[in-house]
Formats: C-alpha cells, sequence, structure tokens
C-alpha cells in the first residue's frame, strides 16, 4: 500500500552510513523532538534482554521525558555484559550533546547479531555526522537504516483532520513472534496526549504487533516506542478517533512486516471463532501460525487441512474433531475443507488457486462457544532457510 508521508511537527530525524554496514548502506538512524516527549513502551518479554533494552526500561520505569532516539543496525548489543551498558550509555551521551541535552532524555535501540560488541567508535563517529532533516524522504531513510534482513523500509503516516500527524517507521523480518516480535517501531505524534491516553496506548499494540508470527521466535531486543511532543497544539480527548487513526497506522507496519518476513510470499490470517474462551482461541491460532509443517503448506499452496487440525488438537485448548470446521476464505470467496472430523467435499483446483494469491485467511470454527482470536502468519519458504541458514556466515 503506497502512503503519503508527514513529517510531525517538531521531529528531526537523521539516517546516514557509519560504517556498520558495506557498500555505503544507512545504518544508524537518530530521531529528535525540539520539545520533551510523552512516552508509552513496550519491550521484549525474553529473559535474556540486550543492554539497550535494560537501559531504556530503567529511563520509562523512571517516569522520565524524553527527547530522542539513536538506532543501529548489524549488532543487537546483547550478551555483551558491562561493556554493552557501558557502550548504550556511550551512545546516548553523544546523542544528547546534538540538542544539548542529557544522556537519560535519549533512548537507544540495538538489532543485529547477538553477543559482538559494538564498534563503538564507529558508532560514536557517526552520531557526530548527523545531519537533520524533517523532510518526507528523510523519514523513508530511517525506515530504510534500521533493516537488517528486511528487503524493504517500512514507513506509515497519517494526517488526522483535527490537525495532528502520526508517522511511525519499523523493522523486522526474521525471529517474528508476538510479545514482543524481533522487531524495532518509533511512532512519533505532534499530538497533545495526556498520561492516561499514553497508558492505553500498549492495547492497540496487543491488536497489531503482538498479532504477528513469521517463525515463532522472539528477540531479545524488540522494541516499540510511541513519543508525543504535542507540538502541533491539538490536545487529543480520549473520545476521539485518535486511537482509531493509530490502530490504522500500526495495523499497516505489523502488516509490512509479515509480509516481508524472511523468504516469506504469502500473508495469511489465521482467525479462531467460536472458542470456549480467548485463551483457548489464541493458543490455536498461534499453534497454527507458528506450525512448520502449516506454514510449508501454505508456501506450496497444499490444501493439507490435517496438518491445521492436527496442531489445533496439540494447542493444549479445548478442541472437538468433531465440532470444527475450516475454511480457506479470499474476499467473497469461501471453501470449506474439514467438518465433523472428517473431509468436507470441495474441489482441489479451486483450494490451490486461492493459496496461490499472496493474501487470505484460515478461518477455523471450533463450535464450542463465542469466544475468538485472529493473528498474521506468512508461509515458510527454501529462502527462510538460506537466509537463516548463513546469517553471520
Amino acid at each position: 500500500m503506497k502512503n503519503k508521508i508527514y513529517s510531525p511537527k517538531g521531529f528531526q530525524v537523521a539516517a546516514l552510513h557509519s560504517g556498520l554496514k558495506p557498500e555505503g548502506r544507512m545504518d544508524l538512524a537518530l530521531i529528535v523532538s525540539e520539545n520533551p516527549c510523552q512516552l508509552a513502551a513496550v519491550f521484549t518479554t525474553n529473559k535474556v534482554k540486550a543492554a539497550p533494552v535494560l537501559y531504556d526500561q530503567k529511563i520509562v520505569q523512571a517516569g522520565k521525558d524524553v527527547r530522542a532516539v539513536v538506532i543501529n543496525t548489524g549488532y543487537a548489543n546483547a550478551c555483551t555484559g558491562s561493556e554493552g551498558m557501558r557502550h548504550t550509555r556511550q551512545m546516548a551521551e553523544a546523542a544528547s550533546k546534538l540538542f544539548s541535552g542529557r544522556a537519560d532524555e535519549v533512548l537507544v535501540l540495538s538489532t543485529g547479531v547477538i553477543g559482538v560488541p559494538l564498534p563503538i567508535d564507529i558508532i560514536l563517529a557517526g552520531i557526530e555526522e548527523a545531519d537533520w532533516q524533517t523532510t518526507p524522504r528523510a523519514w523513508h531513510d530511517v525506515a530504510q537504516a534500521i533493516m537488517t534482513t528486511d528487503t524493504r523500509p517500512k514507513v506509515f503516516s497519517v494526517q488526522n483532520p483535527a490537525g495532528y500527524t502520526i508517522t511511525g517507521v519499523a523493522k523486522g523480518a526474521g525471529m517474528i513472534s508476538p510479545n514482543m516480535a524481533t522487531m524495532l517501531s518509533v511512532i512519533c505524534t505532534d499530538a497533545v496526549l495526556s498520561k492516561d491516553m499514553l497508558a492505553k496506548v500498549p492495547e492497540i499494540w496487543n491488536q497489531t504487533f503482538n498479532r504477528i508470527v513469521v517463525d515463532g521466535d522472539m528477540s531479545t531486543n524488540d522494541t516499540v516506542l510511541l513519543l508525543a511532543n504535542g507540538a502541533s497544539g491539538v490536545e487529543v480527548d480520549p473520545d476521539s478517533d485518535f486511537y482509531g487513526t493509530l490502530l490504522k497506522l500500526c495495523t499497516e507496519l505489523a502488516m509490512s512486516i509479515v509480509r516481508d518476513g524472511e523468504g516469506a510470499t504469502k500473508l495469511v490470517t489465521v482467525s479462531i471463532n467460536g472458542a470456549n474462551n480467548q485463551d483457548d482461541a489464541e493458543k490455536i491460532a498461534r499453534a497454527i501460525a507458528t506450525s512448520p509443517l502449516c506454514k510449508t503448506a501454505f508456501y506450496g499452496a497444499d490444501p493439507n487441512w490435517g496438518r491445521i487440525i492436527c496442531a489445533a488438537g496439540y494447542a493444549n485448548a479445548g478442541f472437538s474433531p468433531e465440532n470444527a470446521s475450516l475454511y480457506l476464505k479470499k474476499d467473497d470467496q469461501s471453501i470449506k475443507l474439514y467438518e465433523n472430523g472428517k473431509s468436507a467435499s470441495y474441489s482441489e483446483a479451486q483450494a490451490i488457486a486461492l493459496m496461490q494469491t499472496e493474501s487470505w485467511e484460515v478461518l477455523l470454527e471450533l463450535g464450542l462457544g463465542t469466544s475468538s482470536y485472529w493473528l498474521w502468519t506468512c508461509d515458510l519458504s527454501h529462502e527462510y532457510v538460506t537466509i537463516n541458514g548463513h546469517y553471520r556466515t
């Protein structure tokens, strides 16, 4: 989906090649606000957390306003000990000098290989060279600078008629599984938001970034930030359409991550209806969305419904094969594959043709209750193995 990019008032960005990536590719990005920003943030729930995650969490927990974000690629700065924490603080200190601020006004994000120390001198020299921009192209460059195995930049923007703007960038293509994914996202708005409104923002992320799966792995570095600097002067009412606007933006960013999953050729929505409770619906959806057998069938356009039913059965959730019905859906087309504990009567050729398209839905009706859940996943191709078999070599 093509999207016009707008720069929120009071934000400046910079993207550059510091030397972390070869061939002159951009690898360092900075975002700075002229005003202190109110903040909403979520981080990986992995027990192994990268140094920048630990650093940022302390700032967020202290309730501090922030002014800037600095992001490097190529190196995750995870499992790097006290040296990694020192490097993180050095990055924050260097960035803070660009606006005559303090290190605790800067959040640090890193992504890349785990266990390798940052080439900190290269990064610090790059930060000093930051050339601030406010153009739409500059936001696109930021999205490109934070890429790792991504094949395309992920940036989306919305201008609300009320007079405020929301623009977000994200990266992520592998190690994608909710809570969170191997993803970074920074979303900036010039709206005036209350702390109560910011406290509800993670619910939007639960409906978007926490509902994406590429391979079922969870990273050490996952971070999603919303920075609100209030520079538009537009005070957003809790009953306004702000959450709807933010949901639209986050949906586009989240879906772009799945579409760009490592080696992915298809975007598949997995929907579960009629569960005893939402937890059961989620367990079944995740079992299907992360199953290598299901995902390889998605890649091959093989309507092998047995793999999907099998995954539902081992999800440790309420499930009755006799009550369940399974469908493939796309737009107005619906093909029933399974019902009453056995195969339904369907056209194999029609099912294959549907699955050969770029996006479609797997719908499993459990017939047990009234709860539902859905998420986005992708197929699993030969290219995924190629990318991850040689990630460091």
